[in-house]
């Protein structure tokens, strides 16, 4: 643990001393592992080292990107692949997408659907533009970024987590933040219309 505490240390300091670097660095990082599917939990950590501001702009610029890559990829290189395999998910996405496809992409995003699958199934159906599915990735992952970078920042450093064990996880404001995302999907499922 004390090896532990010592490198958020220096990790911060870094942070720190350095923010330019150390937030390229990150949206680097971020960018690359969102590229690879099931890498969940990436925002808590950005909102723990970086601080809400900074954290959101990068999570939510390096998720557009990543999802931008995946877009282009299911369109130009792997739409045989995807149409042979979710053919069914594709036909269901063009039926619903309706006549407004920016629209139905929005609520994608804002109801949680799975990140990847949204960017491979758009990408492979040819309906939507690329500047669609920039601003409603965009707009439409902010909401939830947003409230997984917040959780981030209430997570106590390890040295608090050292000197009063797990109890320093329980916390009101993190607890309510880390429900908060089902409490927005929700919601958005009641307002909006069917």
């Amino acid at each position: 643990m004390e090896w532990l505490v010592d490198h958020e240390t220096r990790v911060r300091e870094f942070v720190r001393m350095q923010p330019a670097k150390a937030w390229l660095i990150g949206f680097f990082f971020y960018t690359c592992l969102s590229l690879i599917p099931g890498t969940a939990g990436k925002a808590l950590v950005c909102g723990w080292v970086y601080g809400f501001w900074p954290a959101t702009i990068l999570v939510d610029g390096a998720l557009t990107i990543a999802a931008i890559v995946t877009f282009f990829a299911s369109r130009f290189l792997f739409r045989e692949t995807i149409e042979s395999h979710f053919g069914v998910y594709l036909e269901v996405f063009r039926r619903n997408s309706g006549t407004n496809v920016g629209y139905y992409l929005l609520m994608l995003r804002l109801l949680h659907t799975p990140f990847s699958f949204v960017n491979y199934v758009a990408g492979a159906t040819k309906i939507v533009s690329t500047k669609t599915f920039w601003w409603t990735t965009q707009l439409g992952l902010l909401p939830a970024t947003m409230i997984f970078v917040y959780a981030g920042t209430q997570i106590p450093s390890l040295a608090k987590i050292a000197e009063r064990g797990v109890w320093a996880l329980f916390d009101a404001k993190l607890l309510v933040a880390l429900i908060a995302p089902s409490i927005l999907t929700v919601l958005v499922r009641q307002i909006l219309p069917k």
